[in-house]
């Protein structure tokens, strides 16, 4: 019989080349799940009777909009209490009043703040504005 046992180089080939094909595997299961997923397009009915829409990597209903908060802030910034606004993507909001006090809220689009914010500044000077 003439069998061939393989040389150390061989093997040591043959395992390279399984651990390519490991890597290249779990590199590409793992590009799979981080991929964007796509929301169903339903709606929820806000007490205000607005509508707000699935949003996020959950896919998670986002915020309605607080109607009572968002006056008060709104009216905050009308009287020019308000240092800083900072908002976030979906939709909050966080009002820094010069008292030190803070109101929170959900805007009822994104960027409403910051345009009350402008608005005000020729009557209350600058706001410092942020957002994510």
């Amino acid at each position: 019989m003439n069998k061939k046992i393989p040389t150390p180089l061989a093997i040591l080939i043959i395992l390279l080349v399984i651990a390519v094909i490991i890597g290249i595997s779990l590199w590409l299961c793992q590009k799979e799940e981080t991929e964007n997923i796509a929301c169903t397009m339903e709606a929820k009915l806000c007490p205000d009777g607005s509508y707000v829409g699935r949003v996020g990597p959950d896919c998670e209903f986002a915020f309605c909009p607080d109607a009572p908060q968002w006056s008060a802030i709104k009216q905050a910034v009308a009287n020019c209490e308000v240092e800083s606004v900072w908002q976030t993507h979906d939709r909050t909001v966080r009002a820094k009043l010069k008292n030190g006090e803070e109101l929170d809220a959900v805007e009822p689009e994104l960027d409403d703040v910051i345009d009350l914010a402008i608005a005000a500044e020729p009557q209350c000077g600058e706001i410092l504005m942020g957002t994510e």
